[in-house]
C-alpha cells in the first residue's frame, strides 16, 4: 500500500516535472518568435530609413540643380553642397539594411543637410527680393532719366526755336526799292545802248534786335543769260559756304535805325537786251532782288 503511494507520488512528481518543462519550451519559443518577429521589424524599419533618406537625398540633389543665381560665391557653395549630397547618396546606396546604427548616422547627415539647403534657399530668395527691387530701381531711375532727358530735348527745341526767332528777327530788312539803269548824265533809261551804270537805293529798316556797326551791303547784277556782272571793282564774298562774286559792295554804319544805301556798278561792256536781276545781301542773307527789262 504504501509502495503504491510512492509509485503514484513519484509518477506525479514526474509528470509535474514534465508539465513545467513543456510550459517552459512553450514559453520560450513564443518568446524567441516575438524576438524574431521583433528583428523582422527593426530590421523592415531600418530597410524603410533608409529606402526613405535616398529618396529625399535624390530630391534634395535635383533641388539643389534648380538653385541657381548670378552670384558666383553662392554658385560656388551650391556646388560644393551638391558635391556633399551626391557623396551621401552613393554611401546610402552602399549600406547595408540591417546596420541600423549606420543609417541612424546617415539620417541625422541628411538633416543637416536638409537644414542647409533651406538655408541657402532663403539666401536666393533674399537675393531675388533685392534683385527685383534694385530693378525696380533700375526702371524708376531710366524713366526718370527719360523725363529728364526729353525735357532736355524739348528746352534744346525751345532753345533752337528761339535762337531760330531771334536770328529771324534780327535780318535785315529793306524797303522803297529802286533798281534803274543810268545813262551818261546819270538820267534814268530803259535803252540797254544808253546804259552806262546801274543803280541799286533802298533803305534799311530800323530793328532793334540786329546787330549794330558796320555792315558790307554787296550786290550781284544778273544778266538775262544769268551770267554776274563783274568790273575791276568786283570781288568775291562767302555766301552759304560757297564763294560767289559780287558787282559792287560798300560799307555802311548801322545802328538800328532807317539807313538809306546807294550802291552802284560801272557798265564798260556792251550788253544784251533783257531782264536784269539785282540782288543785294547782307549778314551772310539775301535782303532782296528787283528786275528791270531793258530794250
Amino acid at each position: 500500500m504504501e509502495e503504491k503511494k510512492r509509485s503514484n507520488l513519484i509518477l506525479w512528481l514526474l509528470i509535474g516535472i514534465l508539465l513545467v518543462a513543456l510550459i517552459w519550451t512553450v514559453y520560450d519559443k513564443i518568446s524567441i518568435q516575438k524576438d524574431c518577429q521583433a528583428t523582422i521589424e527593426t530590421l523592415e524599419k531600418t530597410a524603410a530609413d533608409k529606402d526613405s533618406l535616398q529618396l529625399e537625398l535624390e530630391q534634395i540633389y535635383m533641388q539643389y540643380d534648380q538653385l541657381k543665381t548670378n552670384n558666383d560665391t553662392l554658385n560656388y557653395k551650391l556646388s560644393k553642397e551638391k558635391e556633399k549630397v551626391a557623396k551621401l547618396l552613393e554611401e546610402i546606396r552602399r549600406v547595408k539594411a540591417s546596420d541600423k546604427a549606420k543609417v541612424k548616422q546617415l539620417k541625422d547627415e541628411v538633416e543637416t543637410l536638409r537644414k542647409i539647403m533651406k538655408s541657402y534657399i532663403r539666401q536666393i530668395d533674399s537675393l531675388y527680393q533685392k534683385n527685383q527691387i534694385l530693378m525696380q530701381e533700375n526702371k524708376q531711375i531710366k524713366q526718370q532719366y527719360n523725363v529728364v532727358l526729353t525735357e532736355k530735348e524739348q528746352l534744346k527745341e525751345v532753345k533752337d526755336s528761339l535762337q531760330q526767332t531771334v536770328k529771324i528777327a534780327q535780318e535785315l530788312e529793306a524797303r522803297q526799292v529802286t533798281f534803274e539803269a543810268l545813262n551818261r548824265r546819270n538820267k534814268p533809261t530803259s535803252r540797254i545802248k544808253k546804259t552806262n551804270k546801274f543803280e541799286v537805293c533802298f533803305t534799311i529798316l530800323a530793328n532793334k534786335v540786329a546787330q549794330k556797326g558796320t555792315k558790307t551791303i554787296y550786290l550781284r547784277i544778273a544778266k538775262p543769260d544769268g551770267e554776274i556782272l563783274i568790273n575791276e571793282h568786283s570781288g568775291t564774298f562767302i555766301y552759304e559756304g560757297k564763294e560767289i562774286y559780287y558787282s559792287a559792295a560798300r560799307e555802311v554804319e548801322y545802328n538800328g535805325q532807317d539807313t538809306p544805301v546807294c550802291l552802284y556798278y560801272l557798265n564798260e561792256t556792251e550788253l544784251p537786251k533783257g531782264k536784269y536781276t539785282a540782288f543785294v545781301f547782307a549778314d551772310g542773307k539775301i535782303i532782296f532782288d528787283k528786275e528791270i527789262t531793258l530794250k
